[in-house]
């Protein structure tokens, strides 16, 4: 929820009504179960593929979304955490492997 509240502030500052953004949520609400199932199989086996969409990627994209928030004055705490977590598995080495790799970074001290 707190991803949606604040892709609505985004939306909201860049002209986009909520009710536009939302057929667009509910898409990708509707692509989660298979990515949760799929990330769960490769955090239980270890793999973190990042075929179609390695950390270096998303960490690109992340870095956007907070750059375009900040430059319209809205906070951007919660996606820069998430940046800097997908920073430091791209700086441990693991930049091609999958978004999924942050698990096992959390994990560690």
């Amino acid at each position: 929820m707190a991803g949606y509240a604040h892709a609505l502030a985004v939306a909201r500052a860049e002209g986009i009504t909520a009710r536009e953004l939302a057929p667009f949520a509910k898409g990708i609400g509707a692509i989660l179960p298979p990515i949760f199932e799929g990330t769960a199989e490769e955090v239980d086996e270890g793999t973190f593929s990042g075929e179609g969409n390695p950390v270096t990627s998303a960490l690109s994209s992340i870095s956007h979304v907070v750059e375009t928030s900040e430059a319209h004055g809205i906070d951007a705490g919660v996606m820069r955490e998430v940046e800097r977590l997908a920073r430091r598995v791209v700086d441990l080495g693991h930049g091609t492997d999958g978004f999924s790799r942050i698990t096992e970074v959390l994990g560690r001290r």
